[in-house]
């Protein structure tokens, strides 16, 4: 087991190596402080990884801001994040999810891959919410199911819709009933499936920031 830790770790610091050497990594952060009600202020003087948001949004047609963003919001750009439940590199990849979109202990590691694969895990949620058809409505629903999972969502546009809220708008409409389901009269109501959900904030939050900070991104940048 020691053996094969030191052999991914070995892997992993020639993949940031190569990540240095081809200009991925040749920036320059600054923490983010905290602004208080408006969220984090985004200290950040460049970007990295441009070139493969770039490459990878196109599938999802976002812009490739967007995209960073919730790099930014999962890892601070950080390719070697591991959060406490597990949640693995840039994009904070579950490990379940990672080995899905064919990643393993070491692939997940490495910037290219593990954008690649959180790519294809957003355009798979992209298609559970094809029948919304505008864009930046759908990209709230994907968001929200990205840092959640879409059951609770779909649940939350149940309600939605059972009380009389669109269940295709994401702001006051579904994002209301959200917050709702962390009630117990909400999370046993008859039109849900998957009970009450504790971190309805944290979820709203969430999509809240990645769109700010896209916008931040956009202003970034040409």
């Amino acid at each position: 087991m020691k053996t094969k830790k030191t052999i991914i770790s070995l892997l992993i610091g020639l993949v940031l190596l190569a990540c240095a050497a081809s200009g991925f990594l040749a920036v320059r952060l600054v923490t983010p402080t905290d602004a208080g009600e408006g969220g984090d202020t985004l200290a950040i003087e460049l970007i990295p990884y441009q070139q493969l948001f770039e490459r990878n949004a196109a599938l999802l047609g976002w812009d490739w801001q967007l995209l960073a963003a919730v790099c930014y919001e999962e890892s601070h750009f950080n390719a070697l994040a591991l959060s406490s439940q597990g949640a693995q590199g840039l994009m904070q990849l579950m490990p379940v999810t990672a080995e899905r979109f064919g990643l393993n202990d070491s692939t997940v590691w490495i910037p290219e891959e593990n954008i690649r694969a959180a790519t294809l895990y957003l355009a798979m949620l992209q298609h559970t919410y094809s029948f919304i058809s505008d864009s930046a409505q759908q990209a709230c629903f994907v968001l929200a199911s990205y840092n959640a999972g879409p059951a609770h969502i779909m649940d939350a546009r149940r309600l939605a819709k059972r009380y009389g809220r669109s269940p295709y708008l994401w702001f006051d409409n579904t994002e209301y009933w959200l917050r709702l389901l962390q009630t117990d009269t909400y999370g046993t109501d008859s039109v849900t499936l998957y009970g009450t959900f504790a971190n309805s904030e944290e979820t709203i939050s969430y999509v809240r920031k990645v769109l700010r900070t896209a916008d931040r991104f956009r202003r970034l940048t040409p």
